[in-house]
């Protein structure tokens, strides 16, 4: 396993074979794809921190779903990638989306957990308290996000027999730097593209690949 910076970027690299980009969702990082790595044994996995995200170096100015895109073509072509598979969890489906739209001779497949378009209208103002409360409080306020995170989105099943999978859950909202928490949190919220895009292609990866959806 390699990690490497491209413009501020953490990226982790692992394997060989056909390319596969991982993108994570809001408040995750490159180790949400940990679990699924034992299947990728025949694939060169790229998993970025997002600007914004875990290791990534802070960024000046806004984020946005075009720069969250922007960035994932800066990684691909630093890494000499010209066809890849993409792997994306909730906000990374936007991303995944787009990036399909932008440069589909890039994008050979979409693998999406999650998948949305944008966010829901009655999830905008959620979303914007998260940040502000990121952003007003700090570590204290992620902190909060986490276990409000962890009650909201996690099954009870899982809270209960998976104390592991909550304690993941938490240590990576909880490690999140709070200003790009909430300037993440700002991005995703302020996402309303004015026209549908046609569908990308998909593909299989692999064995196998789907479309799956679930809560981000």
């Amino acid at each position: 396993m390699t990690t490497l910076f491209v413009e501020r970027m953490a990226v982790e690299t692992d394997g060989s074979g056909e390319a596969v980009l991982m993108i994570h969702g809001l408040g995750g990082t490159s180790n949400v794809w940990t679990p699924v790595l034992p299947a990728m044994g025949r694939h060169r996995t790229i998993r970025p921190d997002l600007p914004g995200s875990g290791r990534s170096h802070r960024v000046e100015g806004p984020l946005s779903i075009e720069r969250f895109v922007h960035a994932m073509q800066r990684v691909c072509a630093t890494l000499g990638l010209e066809r890849v598979h993409v792997a994306a969890h909730s906000l990374g489906t936007i991303v995944a989306f787009h990036l399909a739209v932008a440069t589909p001779r890039l994008v050979r497949s979409l693998v999406l957990f999650g998948p949305v378009l944008c966010p829901p209208d009655s999830a905008r103002p959620a979303i914007r308290a998260r940040g502000e409360k990121a952003r007003a409080e700090g570590d204290a306020g992620m902190q909060a996000i986490a276990d409000a995170l962890v009650q909201g989105a996690i099954s009870t099943e899982t809270r209960t027999r998976r104390p592991v999978a909550v304690a993941a859950v938490r240590e990576l909202v909880m490690r999140q730097c709070p200003d790009g928490y909430a300037r993440s949190c700002e991005a995703l919220r302020c996402w309303s593209p004015a026209t549908r895009t046609r569908s990308p292609p998909r593909r299989r990866c692999g064995r196998s690949a789907s479309a799956s959806g679930g809560r981000g």
